[in-house]
């Protein structure tokens, strides 16, 4: 079966990644807050939700009574350096433990997918303990942000720069009644041997990537010296090269099986006839890094590959303060695309397939013919290039901050594509953040739509004048009911 390299590429990143940790994926403040942090999220917080924020005024604002007895400035910096904040999230709808077994899943190569319809035990293991009961989501989604830098000047605006790396899995995973549905005839031939006929399998689409964003961003607030109505306005933009240095996409797909006297002889399972037809088709671009380590080849890691492909990504965003306590903003990240042009395989198999007498066997050329055939090396194409988009987002929010204590904000999220990290589905999104001390934070969300539901987090953080770190959790509710596990952890040092 073709899910070999989709299962190579995720099985490097799951364990290249795992210990290092799109867009707010890598802020800690961001998951706490269940992602509710378009207006509020400031500087290098700001990367991948908007850029408007770049550019930040923090105004004297009269703190609730007992904290301080007189008003206080806020420090208004000049410089912030964030390394290595990190963060993501990994499961399905179904269970963590499904999750884990999804790499099983995976693993079906064209060996053992031929051994499985050619013995009848095989096909009720498969069905019953890989795949699950019920269509279910199963992602994967990290993002390591390993540089970001906000220079802001009153007078110029805010520059920010950034590089960041993005690692993801999304796919549905049909039901086992839709994948491998009970309607396959099983019958016993006269001398022994049996039949296992009219099988149909379903796979749905699943796309799993690795790309890095060289970032730059401009942004510029305005502010008006007015009591009321509008107090400030601004405005950002930021571009950014992308380099994809993998990208495995397998579509919806379809097969149609049939075996027929298949009978054990000296240990080795022989069978009469085996036909069939084939609907698949992939494609996928890697870096070197994937085919060596393919091949077997001895290559360390490279962390500047030649990618597989290059794009570009725009993120425009406002930001506007009304009064003294209301803060709007709305922002869409991520507009553009990438086109693969390097170690480009790309594979529609429509076949159909009809072999006879053979062992299941390595050393029977018959068998070896099938298993080929079946990996669809005749129509695999070297030479097409292909494209796909940014996993670009729409965001609007709406914040609340009476006091230098207390705010709350309400997000709207929507996603055009159903790439990693992003979903089609409106999320929204309600977070707070509350300061019991002035250099505590405590934060908490609840968001309501795409994957898994609704997610309640939590978060907390220490904020002092030159640094300031963070750690949040995303979707408490949804590692108590063992379905998946998000977390990031954050920090930056501020001039």
């Amino acid at each position: 079966m073709k899910y070999k390299p989709l299962l190579v590429f995720v099985v490097i990143f799951l364990t290249a990644t795992c210990y290092i940790y799109s867009g707010d994926r890598s802020s800690a403040r961001s998951s706490a807050m269940a992602f509710s942090n378009l207006v509020s999220s400031v500087g290098n917080d700001a990367y991948g939700i908007n850029p408007a924020n770049y550019d930040y005024t923090l105004p004297t604002s009269k703190p609730p009574k007992g904290i301080y007895k007189k008003k206080r400035k806020i420090f208004d910096p000049h410089w912030e350096f964030s390394l290595f904040s990190a963060g993501g999230g990994y499961g399905s709808d179904s269970s963590i433990a499904f999750y884990n077994n999804y790499l099983q899943y995976l693993s079906i190569d064209r060996n053992k997918f031929v051994d499985l319809f050619t013995n009848i035990e095989e096909v009720f293991r498969f069905r019953n303990t890989i795949l699950p009961a019920d269509k279910t989501d199963v992602n994967y989604d990290f993002e390591l942000n390993w540089l970001s830098v906000n220079y802001k000047n009153p007078k110029f605006g805010a520059v920010n720069f950034s590089i960041s790396d993005r690692v993801g899995l999304n796919t549905e995973v049909n039901s086992r009644d839709e994948y491998l549905p009970l309607t396959f005839g099983f019958n016993f031939n006269p001398n022994g041997s049996y039949n296992i006929t009219d099988v149909s399998l379903s796979q749905s689409e699943a796309i799993a990537w690795w790309i890095r964003k060289y970032n730059i961003g401009y942004a510029k607030q305005f502010n008006f010296k007015k009591s009321g109505g509008i107090r400030s306005f601004s405005i950002g933009i930021a571009g950014g090269l992308v380099h994809g240095f993998g990208n495995v996409t397998t579509y919806d797909s379809h097969l149609n099986i049939g075996t027929w006297g298949v009978q054990s002889i000296n240990g080795v399972n022989h069978v009469d006839s085996i036909k069939g037809k084939q609907d698949f088709h992939t494609q996928s671009a890697l870096t070197d890094y994937f085919r060596d380590y393919k091949d077997g080849a001895e290559t360390q890691f490279n962390l500047f590959p030649k990618p597989a492909g290059v794009g570009y990504s725009l993120d425009l965003g406002i930001n506007m303060q009304i009064g003294n306590d209301w803060r709007i903003a709305a922002s869409v990240t991520d507009l553009g695309k990438i086109t693969w042009d390097y170690n480009t395989v790309t594979n529609n198999d429509t076949n159909a397939f009809a072999y006879y007498n053979f062992f299941i066997t390595g050393t029977d050329p018959t068998y070896n013919q099938m298993v080929n055939d079946l990996g669809g090396y005749a129509t695999q194409d070297s030479t097409t290039h292909f494209s796909t988009e940014m996993p670009t987002k729409f965001r609007a929010g709406i914040m609340y901050k009476p006091n230098e204590m207390f705010m709350i904000e309400f997000n709207w999220v929507k996603g055009n594509n159903d790439l990693p990290g992003n979903t089609k589905d409106v999320i929204y999104c309600f977070g707070a953040e509350y300061f019991p001390l002035p250099y505590l934070p405590i934060r908490t969300g609840f968001s309501a739509g795409g994957p898994g539901a609704y997610y309640i987090s939590l978060g907390a953080g220490l904020k002092l004048r030159n640094f300031t770190i963070d750690v949040g959790t995303y979707g408490l509710n949804q590692l108590i009911e063992d379905k998946r596990f998000s977390v990031a952890v954050s920090s930056k040092i501020i001039l």
